[in-house]
């Protein structure tokens, strides 16, 4: 079996990506600002600000020193907020801070952590950065969502493109999930926004994915064969090109 390392994992899709995989047998190290979202003996989890890179840094290589010998290692970036939302002549630089430190410095930190202290266990490593469509295109009162996500997309990019200069066996994709109904889009039904008639027919309408079943799809995006091919991709477009 594998070993899974998942940030924020302890709500919404990051939450169901832990049980599933402590389901299917993996070995999972989890982390989050909350308590552990299930209790296994399969599970190692940190209850931890990863708005704090430092500390995520510190955490991820401290949960890896005691090697394991898993087939394959996978990392799956989770951990993000969306706030603040307003528009930009209105937002705050603390609540700016502490959204880049979660949503990209963090990630960073995290990937770079997992990549040095998995270096000698001689197999494959999979890094899965968790996108938002927000990354690719404007959306009025998102501008710390949409440009975080879109550093998060070009950190991704920079880390393909250096691991395939090395020839090393790593593979790393920024992938969009969709529209699924979880915290943020609770989040985004109750602020006065631009957006927010939208999410509103979206959720009346039943046009919203639902978590568990997104979080399945995301596990079988990472685990397949060609898990790389994409390096920037959308988690609708990656199932219509199977159909």
């Amino acid at each position: 079996m594998g070993l899974f390392v998942v940030t924020g994992g302890s709500r919404g899709i990051g939450r169901s990506l832990v049980a599933r995989l402590l389901q299917q047998g993996h070995q999972v190290i989890g982390s989050a600002r909350g308590p552990a979202p299930v209790t296994s003996d399969r599970l190692h989890w940190t209850s931890l600000d990863l708005a704090d890179p430092e500390a995520a840094q510190l955490w991820i290589g401290e949960a890896l020193r005691p090697r394991p010998s898993p087939d394959r290692a996978h990392l799956i970036l989770n951990a993000g907020m969306i706030e603040p939302l307003a528009p930009v002549r209105d937002l705050a630089a603390s609540a700016l801070d502490r959204h880049v430190r979660l949503n990209l410095t963090g990630a960073m930190a995290v990937a770079a952590g997992f990549l040095q202290a998995s270096e000698g266990w001689g197999v494959e490593r999979r890094i899965l950065a968790v996108s938002s469509g927000a990354a690719r295109r404007g959306i009025p009162h998102w501008a710390a969502y949409c440009a975080a996500k879109a550093g998060l997309d070009g950190f991704i990019r920079a880390l393909a493109a250096e691991t395939e200069q090395r020839g090393g066996p790593v593979r790393a994709v920024s992938l969009a999930p969709g529209v699924v109904e979880t915290g943020m889009q609770q989040i985004l039904r109750a602020t006065p926004a631009p957006t927010q008639a939208r999410f509103l027919e979206l959720h009346a309408s039943g046009g919203l994915a639902d978590v568990d079943e997104t979080a399945q799809a995301m596990l079988d995006y990472l685990m397949a064969d060609d898990f790389g091919a994409h390096v920037l991709d959308d988690l609708r477009e990656a199932r219509a090109r199977k159909d």
